[in-house]
């Protein structure tokens, strides 16, 4: 049974919820295999996120975005949908040079002959998130 005031929906971090369980127009996320926009007559599913930009459309029109670096999607046969995130925080607290920074420090641990097949990979996935979020930011 959906809610009839909006998707009921919580988005959280282990170190913060920015939603617990508000009504909310639709979300928009980023998930393994493409781009997804949730509304609250969405089928019940389970998606792993990609890094990037999780868009909350709420009921008086704001929209307002975040910057996930992983997490999980869950959309309930009640309605609700829950995003639980590793890494959240909203666009505007990102620091572009921070993040450019970020890139090069990891580029060159991905590229160290010295550094071990998980140094590498840690780099990796620094470098997939940081691009990520230096995407997010710029596309704001």
């Amino acid at each position: 049974m959906t809610n009839i005031r909006g998707l009921l929906f919580t988005l959280a971090s282990p170190l913060k919820a920015f939603y617990a369980n508000v009504a909310v127009k639709q979300i928009d996320v980023t998930g393994m295999s493409s781009s997804v926009g949730i509304l609250p007559t969405h089928v019940p599913t389970i998606a792993v996120l990609k890094p990037g930009v999780v868009k909350v459309h709420e009921l008086d029109g704001n929209v307002s975005k975040f910057f996930a670096s992983s997490g999980t999607l869950s959309m309930n046969i009640d309605g609700s949908c829950q995003v639980l995130a590793e890494e959240l925080c909203s666009l505007n607290e990102l620091n572009e040079q921070a993040i450019k920074n970020l890139i090069d420090v990891s580029q060159k641990k991905a590229a160290d002959l010295n550094a071990t097949d998980v140094q590498k990979a840690e780099a990796g996935i620094s470098i997939e998130v940081a691009e990520a979020a230096l995407r997010a930011i710029t596309e704001k």
